[in-house]
């Protein structure tokens, strides 16, 4: 089973999410996501270098929908971003850490 990865980027206006599918393949609507967890980035010496801050949040985040260059979609494209609706438990916990996340840091959704 193939595990999806997206980057999440921001919130729109809408309570949508802008993310970018940082999977290998294209992410399905229907997917559920089952943790959040945030690394930090810096480049170190010309080399960047990436870690994991804090443990994983468990979620259990569906996505519902994906607009892709103003068109619904039936998938995140691999490689790329969207604007996505997520619904499921953690919705909450997500804009949270969103709306505090410093420079340098990036959130991920994980599937299972």
């Amino acid at each position: 089973m193939t595990q999806f990865k997206l980057m999440v980027d921001r919130t729109l206006d809408d309570g949508r999410f802008v993310v970018i599918n940082d999977s290998r393949e294209d992410a399905p609507v229907g997917t559920t996501f089952v943790e959040i967890t945030v690394w930090a980035s810096a480049r170190i010496e010309g080399e960047f270098e990436t870690e994991q801050i804090g443990s994983a949040t468990a979620v259990a985040l569906r996505l519902e929908s994906v607009e892709f260059w103003r068109r619904l979609v039936d998938a995140v494209p691999f490689g790329h971003n969207a604007a996505v609706q997520l619904s499921g438990a953690g919705l909450k916990e997500l804009r949270d850490q969103l709306a505090r996340i410093p420079k340098g840091q990036y959130i991920f959704l994980s599937s299972e």
